[in-house]
Order: C-alpha cells, then structure tokens, then sequence
C-alpha cells in the first residue's frame, strides 16, 4: 500500500502518475508500505524543481532494512526506465534519508502514454 506523510501536496503530472502506479506495484512486490513523504510541498532546489510541477517524489525508506531497499531500486529500475527517470537514495545514512525518484529533465510524457504504459 501507498501512504501518504501528512501535509504532502499533489500536482498531478503525467510522469508522476507513472512514479505512483510503480510505488504501488513496488510495495506488493516487497510486501511493505512505502510512504510518500513529499510531493509539490516543502523546499526544494529551485522553483523549477520537478516536485512542484508534481514529476518528482521523495519516499520514506529509514523504516526498510537494507535488502528492502535494495529491492525497491532494483524494481525501480525495472519499472521506470533509466532513459526517462533519475532515481536514487539520498542522505544516505542520515535522519534525512529518502528515495528520491523524478522524471529526467526535458522528458515529458501524456495521458496517453500513461494507457499504454
């Protein structure tokens, strides 16, 4: 199941709808919750950051042990193809630690691409 930290804000993109539908797909295949600790909310690098045009999410992973984590990259990299997503695990080792995963910049994607998906 998906879960959502509360306070988290959604802007709905096409790329980030394809990074939901993989999270979900994601936490049955390790069999754990993933929880979405930010969306278009909060502090990010630039007011052009990918957060708050709802292409990027960052996913709690302190509360995963480390073959759970290796698991969620591996069918990250499975799911959501290296040609059109960046995702990885950032402050590594920190209370901050997260799953950062975002479309690369200048891919776009539509509806349609979604269907077919």
């Amino acid at each position: 199941m998906i879960k959502i930290k509360d306070g988290v804000k959604f802007v709905y993109a096409p790329g980030g709808i394809r990074i939901i539908q993989a999270l979900k797909s994601i936490s049955k295949m390790i069999n754990h919750d993933l929880t979405i600790t930010s969306g278009a909310d909060g502090v990010h690098s630039s007011s052009d950051d990918p957060h708050y045009r709802g292409d990027a999410y960052d996913v709690r992973s302190h509360d995963l042990g480390l073959i759970e984590k290796q698991q969620v990259l591996a069918n990250l990299n499975n799911l959501l193809p290296r040609a059109q997503f960046y995702y990885f695990l950032e402050n590594s080792g920190t209370p901050n630690e997260h799953f950062h995963i975002q479309t690369k910049n200048g891919t776009q994607f539509t509806i349609q691409d979604l269907l077919n998906a």
